[in-house]
């Protein structure tokens, strides 16, 4: 893809909206070495478990959250920073609305995401 060589800056609170069947991306900036999001979450949506080859930095913005890291289960307030690297295993679920920014390094593949894919189709977290 094209290199944004474009400043961004935008507001979570600005872009803050819900899809009411599954968890709400919003794309802040992407390139080929990094994807930048704004996730929202109504309460009890979720991204399921699932095992990418990429880094992933979570920043819970508002609300609270249950992230699976690897072996861990870490229930994250507001301002927890994870950091969960390529190849562990990791998941999100908001208990209860969550504003999520989500930093993905490098962007991940269409392979890294059959598995979410197909458990929000089958409304699995784990």
């Amino acid at each position: 893809c094209m290199e944004n060589k474009e400043v961004i800056k935008v507001n979570a609170l600005d872009l803050k909206s819900f899809d009411e069947n599954r968890f709400n991306p919003k794309v802040v900036y992407e390139s080929d070495n990094i994807k930048v999001i704004l996730a929202y979450f109504k309460q009890g949506q979720f991204i399921p478990v699932h095992t990418p080859g990429v880094d992933v930095v979570l920043c819970i913005l508002e609300g609270e959250a249950e992230v699976v890291a690897g072996d861990e289960k870490i229930v994250a307030k507001e301002k927890d920073l994870i950091i969960v690297p390529g190849g562990t295993k990791r998941g999100i679920r908001a208990l209860r609305e969550l504003t999520v920014l989500h930093i993905v390094q490098p962007p991940p593949s269409e392979e890294d995401h059959i598995e979410v894919h197909t458990k929000i189709a089958q409304g699995r977290f784990e």
